[in-house]
């Protein structure tokens, strides 16, 4: 059953970053790409990415980099990224309703499995650095989505409870994780979840589209 409506909107509102809060795809293929042609390892597809999307750093190791350690590759994530940031773009809609959402009186914060320090550069570059009540990273947490871990992490960081809260996703991992956390899930573009967003700024109907 759906909790949420306009008289009685969410205290919360999670959001996965890559795909969600902004466009990463271009930017994350040069990123592995060049990871992996410092090892010597053959050539990456984007379609190998397109497949593990979302999937967090310690399953890239165990399918991109076997061997590596998740803290050595999170570093090297950080300073690769650096140099594709141009290709970094704010999904539409984004900053007016995240800023928007908090002048509601929302609680807000980003809830990915990227290394938490790149998640920080990444939402400083679109201008919310100071928006977000927190972060979560999956090198936080043991196992990142679709185990609920992070999603209780960040709850705990913003003081809400699972109760009063949605998360928002773009995969079948966030999906997961949101139903495994007692969170309500909104899909962003994908089927599955107990709410179907085509666009972020859609998120104001829980709060009666102001």
């Amino acid at each position: 059953m759906i909790r949420w409506h306009a008289a009685h909107p969410p205290g919360a509102v999670l959001f996965d970053m890559d795909g969600v809060l902004v466009d990463t795809f271009d930017a994350w293929f040069e990123v592995l790409k060049s990871c992996r042609v410092r090892r010597g390892l053959s050539p990456i597809e984007r379609a190998e990415i397109r497949a593990t999307w979302g999937q967090g750093i310690r399953a890239d190791c165990e399918s991109f980099f076997p061997g590596e350690r998740p803290e050595s590759l999170a570093l090297e994530y950080d300073l690769a990224f650096a140099e594709h940031l141009d290709a970094v773009k704010a999904e539409p809609g984004v900053v007016p309703t995240v800023r928007r959402l908090r002048a509601l009186g929302a609680r807000t914060a980003v809830v990915t499995n990227s290394p938490v320090a790149l998640a920080r550069r990444i939402v400083a570059g679109i201008g919310l650095a100071d928006t977000f009540d927190a972060i979560a990273g999956g090198d936080e947490v043991r196992v990142g989505k679709p185990e609920p871990e992070i999603v209780a992490l960040a709850l705990a960081r913003i003081g809400a409870v699972s109760e009063s809260a949605v998360l928002v996703g773009d995969t079948v991992l966030d999906i997961a994780a949101a139903r495994a956390a007692g969170v309500v899930s909104v899909g962003y573009k994908i089927d599955g979840a107990d709410l179907r967003i085509e666009a972020i700024p859609e998120l104001l109907g829980l709060f009666g589209g102001r």
